[in-house]
């Protein structure tokens, strides 16, 4: 896996809750999924509905950061030392995800291969 969940910021509030990652060498984030799942009694996910954000097809830089709010707002980037950049991203959610509860947890996927397909034709 070459994209890492470094933190969550600010649980909670949906002005300000995010996910932070960082990219562990070049790589293009339209290959990664981020899934919120039910936390099962061992820590690890369960199955069942629950919401999904596909990243966008952009080439990110060994060390930059992706921050992922929960909120609304507009995708945009900003330079950070040491030649790193932020990239940021937005849910589009109402409501928070993660909660105090430590009941969801996040999952990354590496998604290089996948089909999808409406049943309305």
């Amino acid at each position: 896996m070459k994209l890492e969940i470094q933190s969550f910021a600010d649980i909670g509030d949906i002005s300000k809750e995010r996910i932070v990652l960082r990219a562990l060498d070049d790589i293009n984030i339209g290959d990664y999924v981020i899934l919120r799942s039910k936390r099962s009694n061992d820590g690890g996910p369960l199955s069942g509905a629950k919401s999904a954000y596909w990243f966008p097809d952009v080439v990110v830089k060994t060390g930059d950061l992706i921050v992922l709010y929960t909120k609304t707002g507009n995708a945009g980037k900003k330079a950070l030392s040491r030649d790193r950049t932020a990239h940021f991203y937005y849910w589009r959610m109402k409501e928070t995800l993660w909660g105090e509860d430590n009941e969801n947890i996040a999952v990354v996927l590496e998604s290089k291969s996948w089909e999808s397909k409406s049943p309305v034709s």
